[in-house]
């Protein structure tokens, strides 16, 4: 097994890690194309920082690995999943690389919803590359609101600024800021009323994309 990158990991983490399911199992010995992209995502570091502190961040992205594998097979039996598929590489390589460095909870959320949608064959479709990069640049508050607002009832009274502070317990200008960053992606709109904005037809589409 090519695990030069897991030192710190003790050795059942380590056969974890190997044996893990996204790609079929044994995804890290040396001779498999897929077992060398992982390696180098698992340890590859901004230039400035080999050395430094890359042992950490291996060990640390290593048992992120370990977690997305566990989710993934969770929320698929969960969910009645017999015959998951293999998810187009062009979909989930992007998505592992972007999940591996993720430890806030709203996110990991989203990152491990994508992934099982990526894997189920009736929710597949779902999951487009451009959803991903999107993904990549949402806050947890960004996540939150844009479910709360997917799955409310009737209209956000008396408008939609006061409602998610009434809802999540935040204040007006982390919502304004949340507002602005998603209209920025193309998930909300907004006419005059930059408080009162609406889900995009981008935004339903992402909400179905992590929907469970």
């Amino acid at each position: 097994m090519g695990n030069e990158i897991f030192r710190p990991m003790d050795e059942v983490s380590a056969r974890a890690i190997a044996e893990a399911s996204i790609f079929g199992g044994k995804v890290v010995d040396a001779g498999t194309a897929a077992g060398g992209w992982l390696a180098g995502v698992l340890g590859k570091l901004p230039h400035n920082l080999v050395g430094i502190v890359d042992d950490q961040v291996a060990h640390v992205r290593a048992r992120r690995w370990v977690e997305l594998n566990a989710d993934l097979d969770r929320n698929l039996e969960e969910r009645g999943v017999k015959n998951r598929i293999e998810p187009s590489f062009s979909i989930v390589l992007p998505l592992i690389e972007a999940a591996i460095d993720e430890n806030r909870t709203e996110l990991k959320l989203i990152w491990d919803r994508l992934l099982a949608n990526a894997c189920d064959p009736s929710r597949s479709s779902r999951v487009r590359i451009s959803f991903i990069e999107i993904v990549k640049k949402l806050d947890p508050l960004d996540a939150l609101i844009l479910q709360k607002m997917a799955t409310a009832t009737g209209t956000l009274a008396p408008n939609a600024r006061d409602f998610l502070k009434g809802a999540l317990g935040v204040t007006v200008g982390e919502i304004m800021v949340s507002f602005e960053n998603m209209t920025n992606f193309g998930l909300l709109f907004t006419n005059a009323e930059k408080f009162n904005p609406h889900i995009t037809d981008k935004g339903a589409l992402l909400f179905r994309a992590i929907e469970e």
